[in-house]
């Protein structure tokens, strides 16, 4: 059974999803192949592929990067007079379904794949068998990715309708099957037009839990040159610490407000910081794209916080309670997928700032963090480990392969 499973982008935080699930399922032994945009220098994992290694190969290096810049314009042309807008709609100048990867797999695992698929010719063969894993709500919308997106989006409401109904047509008579890594966002794509006529499973992503590993908090806090004053270390990561879809706003209100602030210091991963004001002391330690790095930040850290507003199953979550830490965060999109209220983590309801606050003092008091981070770590041992993912993902690989 050959897997090949397809992503826009080799990095990113969906793009880590569908690198995590081809390595476990190469780990599992099984066939497994990724295909990706652009090319890799030097992957982490064996058989990557690029569609620019391929069509350069093919036509040479002046044809792909005209295509690729012809492909960014067509897709940026709706909205060319809005720079905020960028709806990823069904069309793609890229012909994945041309090349000899696809054509030759018995399965196609699709991840994030905006800009790269053209749905009128990937979904053209109605005998291929199609699983799609859905990382945020663009597979099945008119373009945009979350609902908060769509208030730059409002201008284009008939293009976004037009794009969905292209969608419903092109996926009639398609073998495939849907894949959520969160409850919320299946419930989302059940109900979606696309998506409605087709099975909807929830399977999460997965973790490699020997990398994503509790190591000694001391040591850890040493290596990022931290102070060993008794202060509490709060951690927060995201890779654009701006974007408002992940709360850093509703974070700095609460943090700034909270009553034993002077006991804590805020640990910030992430590109640039901008207009970031605060009563309290906070070190900024950049944007980290090793593991290694990371597994250091979440054990030097007391709790982690994810005050995140809209969002699916995100990694960075996963990852603290992998290292026995416990997180703080809100009832929102997979977040409560992954943290179990008072017994891996707390959660309030989003924009309810005084339970927010309420839970952040806590862990700031919190003398003993043992029983929490031991259920971090079974938790996620339970849940996303390597060997439960695949188990779950090719049972379902395997339902429609057998047909």
């Amino acid at each position: 059974m050959k897997i090949v499973l397809v992503s826009t982008n080799y990095v990113g935080g969906a793009s880590i999803c569908a690198r995590r699930l081809h390595q476990a399922l190469l780990n599992s032994g099984y066939d497994s192949h990724l295909l990706v945009l652009d090319k890799v220098a030097n992957p982490a994992e064996k058989n990557v592929h690029s569609i620019e290694e391929i069509l350069t190969e093919k036509h040479g290096k002046l044809y792909f990067k005209a295509l690729r810049a012809l492909n960014r314009l067509f897709n940026k042309f709706p909205t060319i007079t809005n720079l905020k807008a960028y709806i990823n709609g069904p069309e793609s100048l890229f012909r994945i379904d041309k090349l000899e990867l696809f054509q030759s797999a018995d399965i196609i695992h699709l991840n994030w794949v905006p800009k790269i698929i053209s749905y009128k010719h990937v979904f053209a063969d109605k005998k291929k068998i199609f699983f799609w894993s859905q990382h945020d709500m663009n597979a099945f919308t008119g373009g945009n990715h979350y609902t908060l997106d769509l208030d730059d989006y409002s201008p284009y409401e008939k293009m976004l309708q037009k794009n969905i109904q292209k969608k419903v047509e092109y996926l009639k008579g398609v073998n495939l099957t849907v894949i959520s890594s969160s409850v919320w966002l299946a419930e989302l794509a059940k109900k979606s037009e696309p998506f409605k006529n087709f099975e909807v499973h929830v399977v999460p992503t997965c973790l490699d839990t020997n990398v994503f590993r509790p190591v000694n908090k001391a040591e850890a806090r040493k290596k990022l040159n931290l102070p060993d004053d008794g202060k509490k270390h709060i951690l927060f990561v995201a890779e654009k610490p701006g974007d408002v879809r992940k709360g850093m706003s509703l974070l700095l209100s609460a943090l700034n407000k909270l009553k034993n602030r002077a006991n804590i210091r805020v640990l910030i991963v992430g590109k640039k910081m901008e207009g970031f004001e605060a009563d309290f002391e906070y070190k900024p330690l950049g944007y980290i794209g090793s593991a290694e790095q990371l597994v250091t930040c979440y054990n030097a850290a007391d709790f982690f916080v994810i005050p995140s507003i809209e969002d699916n199953l995100p990694n960075t979550a996963m990852e603290a309670l992998s290292c026995g830490t416990p997180v703080v965060g809100f009832r929102i999109g997979g977040i409560p997928d992954i943290v179990e209220h008072q017994k891996t983590g707390l959660l309030s309801d989003l924009y309810d700032e005084p339970a927010f606050i309420k839970n952040l003092e806590y862990f700031v008091d919190l003398d003993n963090y043992d029983s929490y981070s031991e259920n971090a770590r079974i938790s996620v041992e339970q849940k996303f480990s390597e060997k439960v993912v695949v188990a779950k993902t090719v049972s379902l690989y395997l339902k429609r392969y057998k047909k």
